[in-house]
């Protein structure tokens, strides 16, 4: 049965959801660091994840963000928002995120300018080069914003075994982005989302990357919504990866078994992703193996959820205010699990 929208809108007034009730900006400083890395004065860091939400960049949605409660952003690269930023840019967004309150805590560099995804082992040269270029300077920029993680995909080689996959990443991160790393003192990691140019994203697959790289400066960007739907133990998996990882993605999965029943795996529309808490995930359990490992990097919710949104442009300057309720939803979920924002 087809759920209603405007009864869904209808409930949302009734309930008196609103961005504007939900937490307080924290109290920040204006101190600036070196002409490199600025200091963008928030509270010192703390042994807890930081809780956060994944959008474009713009001056609305980081001040949305700290509206509702949220600690940061994780900012996509967009045409206003790449590895290409002048100083004026950069310190123009620094005083945005100042002024909001809000900490852009990582950078997500998945696409070019033109929207084609970063693909660090294609089999082109050409195209090889320029991702990886476009990369290198998505990690100056990020360190440039203060921020220490850049997230990415694994990349991928049409027909080619895992191994020489592994073995090409792992070439490609010693060879050209370890030592970006080491110099702007930032790490690397890719989400674990099943597409072409994204071959790590099963166990068996990234535990041949990390055998071959030792370095922790390449981690990953954990995203427990994707195993779900391919029957992978979630909780199992963040535990065996504790040590590497650099990022979370906060979503959920919602699997409607009569559908799976009539069309099976490789049918269509028996899976559909959820913000925190409407779908499958056992949050308390997944977020307990975060603060057991001591996981303090960026936990940022992943809106995908189509039933609490509304028609959108990317480059808006803010979010419809569908999508507005969704994230507020994840958040009040969410904050029972975890510490809220600590001020200095």
């Amino acid at each position: 049965m087809k759920q209603s929208k405007v009864g869904r809108r209808e409930f949302m007034k009734t309930a008196g959801v609103s961005a504007a009730t939900l937490g307080t900006a924290g109290s920040l400083g204006a101190e600036a660091g070196d002409e490199k890395r600025r200091d963008v004065g928030f509270a010192p860091e703390t042994k807890f994840p930081k809780l956060a939400l994944i959008t474009n960049y713009s001056p609305q949605k980081l001040a949305f963000a700290t509206e509702t409660g949220y600690e940061g952003v994780v900012v996509k690269v967009g045409k206003d928002f790449n590895p290409y930023l002048s100083d004026r840019q950069i310190d123009k967004i620094l005083a945005t995120s100042r002024d909001t309150g809000c900490r852009i805590i990582s950078v997500e560099c998945f696409s070019d300018l033109e929207g084609k995804g970063i693909n660090h082992i294609a089999p082109d040269p050409a195209v090889r080069r320029s991702s990886n270029e476009f990369f290198i300077h998505g990690l100056e920029v990020a360190h440039r914003l203060g921020c220490k993680f850049v997230g990415s995909f694994s990349g991928g080689i049409p027909g080619a075994s895992i191994e020489r996959q592994a073995k090409e990443l792992a070439d490609v991160f010693h060879e050209q982005f370890l030592p970006v790393c080491e110099k702007y003192d930032v790490s690397m990691g890719w989400e674990n989302y099943p597409t072409s140019i994204n071959f790590a994203t099963v166990p068996a697959a990234w535990d041949q990357v990390f055998a071959l790289v030792s370095n922790r400066r390449l981690g990953m960007e954990f995203d427990p919504s994707h195993l779900v739907r391919q029957y992978i133990d979630p909780y199992r998996a963040v535990w065996h990866i504790r040590d590497r990882l650099l990022a979370i993605h906060l979503k959920d999965t919602e699997i409607t078994q009569p559908i799976l029943q009539q069309v099976g795996i490789l049918g269509e529309g028996w899976w559909r992703y959820r913000i925190p808490g409407q779908g499958l995930i056992d949050w308390p359990r997944f977020i307990t193996v975060l603060l057991q490992v001591g996981f303090n990097g960026g936990a940022a919710v992943e809106h995908e959820d189509r039933f609490w949104d509304a028609p959108q442009e990317n480059n808006a300057s803010d979010f419809p205010q569908a999508r507005k309720d969704g994230f507020i939803l994840a958040y009040r979920f969410l904050r029972q699990y975890l510490p809220g924002r600590l001020s200095s």
